[in-house]
């Protein structure tokens, strides 16, 4: 047996190559474990080509594949997903690895499935001979599967085979093997391993024909695929029941023992076994009754129009606002899809057919049609999974035909045909209302919009409820926490009806609102908790310990994120406060991290409902970034699991540093002090800061007057006051205007000895606003100084330049200086090119406001001397 691209079935090869040299046993055993990795391949490959459908085919698959304790399951459920029920599901590229199991050929075929099925039937017949000889009969690829399980159970499992048969029977059953790996469809696609990095690209481990096809996943960073095996049917299709590495180490199936959620997984190259998390896979397909707002049946007379939708939902609470808004836009003759978009459970469903069975009463529409995606009811005792109605867009025009009674309409493009006219208005049927509940569970959710968004005219109107804004409708409608009001109201309903009303006074209420963020569906678990226990609890410890819960309203939404936007949930989830988002991506971004996408990041969790924005009040270029409680308990628990949490933990003792708070009125400086304040004790305690300082220094960037508190912190701390001048003057290239910081650069420059910098900094300041007199006159005197003690070294026009303008200055404002001030210019006159006739008029001026000054007294002696002497 040759060797072959698909690196699973090359290494065992190699391990039957190894076997064949120790004894034909050892390699009658290899070669059937090589079987068996056939086997459960082509099933896998199958599974990949299975699309989920609203029978959940694939799920019903891949729960009994990993409770399957025998090769024959295996081999049955291979039969039953190419030929049963489920085999109108498949995408187009998997179609010919369906043909290849299902189509029969007859004895005189030269087909690599009847050359298979032929060798592996005599291998049969020579172990047994009164086994069923099919050399004759028309026989399909299904045949050896079965034939492979009979061999399998009477050897390995129940039989001893002689050394001299398995002599014989070893090289018919390599053939038929071979002829499997070197022609069947699975073998020869591109299989891969798939890894993301922070920057949303992804490490590509092909092994199996190359990764050409999936190449432009290490280029692009919008793609959201969960990291595991893939292969290419049309593009990436996920192997869930393969498992390998990064390093392709080893490759691992399902082997059954199924217990306690938990099953084997077997590798048959190493032997090695692993558990797999069989938790997924613990409901069983039949307990899965419809939503409780599933479609009706049929269109019935629903007030003023025809409709499917489900009945007006139980203790609604009025949300006047939203409802009115709502209402508008699905009555006027502007908006053909509008969408409601928030988080799981935050009440779109309810809210959606408040407003359409009020409509239902009005002249306005023909029908009303609904269709529901949902997969998971929301109910006060906690998260049950449902069958949804329809997943893909056969499956609604499909629907929308039989509800319509049209029998012109029967096939898939038929319906879609007559779906597409009635959107249109080109039908005598309508206007309607097409509501499609939980658009983010729809299996081909960018295919359906663009169908629908294309489509549709006015009259006519599409409403999306959906927990993502991955699309952009004509008007989206965010649907949030409720407002205070609509709160209280809700918590009194409840309350009311669960008998728990004196337990619940207005402080408690008031945190009940705060912790839950105004969310309708935690808030009922919460109360529902406090009714069970009759007592008040820790809203904090209620929904920590609700993990059913927290995965219903948030693991979809995770699971769909880029692994840039993971990272930065989990970061922001594990400090629960307010976070500059400036600060998060200095955090983030600073040089011991690798390189991410953070502003798309924060996008994607903000279009997710997953974080929210805050702009601090007056300022609002200052955003902060939080989690609301059953986000963040929710980021916690996938924390303690993710590869990220090293460094997750890494960047949050930074974020720490900025200080806990739920306020953002005081805006980011407080926060950048904080963290200055938190480095120098570290600094005192003798631990490296060079991360504090960068993140300070990138929140600069954004925030300028983080420079003042950076140069603050070098000059003080650091005593390092060349970096401190580099800090103010970045600053400065921001803020020009500002004094304190020109001020504190002057002080920097005159402790480094530049007297240049330090006059031009003077300068610059007295130009910038009218400063106290005094201030004018001490930069004279210093200049003076300088110039008299040669301390500073200028060429003519510096010379000329800084001495003349510094004159001017004070002279337009000599009125208010006294006679020490007038002597100071005096002297300024005398190093403008020695110009005495002007310094004598200021001496004389200066004598006259105080004829004993000894400054004027000394520069008047010199004038009248026409002395040399410098001040």
């Amino acid at each position: 047996m040759g060797k072959t691209t698909f690196l699973p079935v090359n290494r065992m090869l190699e391990r039957a190559n190894l076997a064949r040299e120790e004894s034909d046993t050892a390699y009658f055993f290899d070669l059937l474990y090589l079987g068996e990795l056939l086997i459960k391949v082509l099933a896998v490959e199958l599974l990949a080509a299975l699309q989920i459908d609203r029978e959940r085919h694939r799920y019903a698959a891949v729960s009994e594949l990993v409770r399957a304790d025998s090769i024959g399951k295996w081999a049955e459920l291979l039969d039953q997903l190419a030929s049963g029920p489920a085999s109108q599901h498949f995408v187009p590229a998997g179609r010919d690895s369906q043909r290849a199991i299902t189509i029969p050929f007859g004895p005189d075929s030269e087909s690599w499935q009847r050359k298979a099925v032929d060798a592996l039937n005599a291998v049969c017949i020579c172990l047994d001979a009164n086994y069923e000889d099919t050399s004759g009969k028309k026989v399909s690829f299904r045949r050896w599967a079965h034939d492979f399980s009979w061999l399998r159970n009477r050897t390995r499992g129940h039989g001893a085979p002689r050394g001299a048969a398995l002599s014989t029977i070893c090289p018919q059953l390599a053939q038929s093997l071979n002829e499997i790996i070197t022609n069947a469809p699975a073998f020869g696609r591109s299989w891969v391993h798939l890894r993301r990095n922070l920057s949303g690209r992804y490490r590509i481990s092909p092994f199996g024909n190359g990764q050409e096809n999936f190449a432009h996943l290490a280029r692009e960073s919008e793609h959201s695929l969960p990291d595991g095996t893939y292969v290419d049917l049309g593009g990436p299709r996920a192997c869930e029941l393969l498992f390998t590495d990064p390093d392709l180490t080893d490759f691992f199936l399902p082997n059954g023992n199924f217990r306690n959620g938990k099953y084997e997984t077997l590798s048959y190259i190493s032997d090695e076994r692993r558990p797999g998390d069989g938790s997924p896979y613990l409901l069983p397909v039949e307990a899965q009754p419809r939503s409780e707002t599933a479609a009706q049946p049929d269109m019935a007379y629903v007030g003023n129009l025809f409709s499917n939708m489900p009945p007006l939902p139980e203790h609604y609470v009025q949300r006047a606002e939203l409802e009115h808004q709502l209402t508008e836009r699905l009555c006027d003759d502007r908006y053909p899809v509008i969408t409601l978009q928030g988080r799981g459970g935050v009440g779109k469903t309810s809210l959606a057919l408040e407003v359409l069975h009020k409509i239902a009463h009005m002249d306005e529409f023909f029908g009303i049609v609904w269709f529901s995606a949902r997969d998971i009811d929301l109910l006060p005792e906690g998260p049950k999974v449902v069958r949804p109605d329809v997943l893909s867009t056969d499956d609604i025009a499909m629907d929308f035909s039989q509800l319509m009674a049209n029998s012109s309409a029967r096939k898939p493009k038929e319906s879609r045909t007559y779906f597409a006219d009635c959107l249109s208005g080109s039908t005598n049927e309508g206007p309607f209302i097409f509501v499609f509940d939980n658009f983010e569970t729809v299996r081909e959710q960018a295919e359906l919009y663009q169908f629908v968004s294309n489509s549709v005219r006015l009259p006519n109107k599409v409403l999306i409820t959906t927990r993502t804004r991955d699309f952009k409708a004509d008007y989206p409608i965010e649907v949030g926490g409720m407002r205070r009001s609509e709160y209280s109201q809700l918590v009194a309903t409840i309350a009311g009806r669960l008998g728990i009303s004196p337990l619940i006074d207005d402080d408690y209420e008031e945190s009940l609102f705060r912790e839950s963020d105004g969310h309708p569906y935690i808030t009922k678990v919460l109360l529902g908790e406090i009714a069970e226990e009759g007592r008040r609890v820790a809203v904090k410890r209620v929904i920590a310990a609700k993990d059913a819960m927290l995965d219903a309203l948030f693991e979809r939404s995770f699971a769909s994120l880029s692994s840039a936007a993971q990272r930065v949930f989990l970061t922001l989830c594990g400090w629960r406060s307010l976070v500059p988002r400036l600060g998060l991506e200095a955090v983030l971004l600073r040089p011991e991290n690798d390189r991410l996408d953070v502003e798309g990041a924060i996008s994607e969790l903000e279009k997710r409902s997953l974080v929210e924005v805050v702009s601090s009040q007056g300022t609002g270029d200052e955003e902060f970034l939080s989690v609301p409680l059953a986000a963040s308990l929710f980021g916690k628990k996938k924390l303690v699991t993710s590869p990220a949490r090293i460094a997750v933990n890494s960047d949050l003792k930074l974020i720490q540093g900025f200080g806990p708070t739920t306020d953002a009125a005081h805006g980011l400086a407080s926060r950048i002090d904080r963290l200055a304040r938190s480095a120098a004790k570290q600094m005192e305690a003798g631990k490296d800061i060079g991360q504090e300082l960068s993140v300070i220094e990138y929140m600069a960037t954004g925030y300028p007057k983080a420079w003042l508190t950076l140069a603050e912190f070098q000059r003080n701390q650091m005593s390092d006051n060349l970096t401190a001048i580099r800090s103010v003057n970045r600053y400065l290239e921001n803020c020009p205007d500002d004094q304190y910081g020109w001020s504190l650069l002057i002080t920097l420059y005159r402790a480094t000895d530049d007297h240049l910098a330090e006059m031009n900094a003077r300068l610059r300041l007295a130009e910038l606003t009218e400063p106290p007199f005094h201030d004018l006159s001490s930069a004279a005197s210093r200049l003076n100084g300088l110039l008299s003690r040669r301390e500073i070294v200028l060429d003519a026009d510096e010379r000329r330049h800084i001495v003349r303008r510094l004159r001017e200055l004070l002279e337009d404002r000599h009125t208010e200086g006294d006679a020490t001030d007038l002597s100071r210019l005096a002297w300024l006159c005398m190093h403008d090119d020695q110009d005495t006739d002007a310094a004598d008029r200021w001496v004389t001026e200066g004598l006259q406001r105080e004829s004993t000054n000894e400054h004027c007294l000394r520069l008047k002696r010199r004038l009248a001397g026409n002395g040399a002497e410098t001040a």
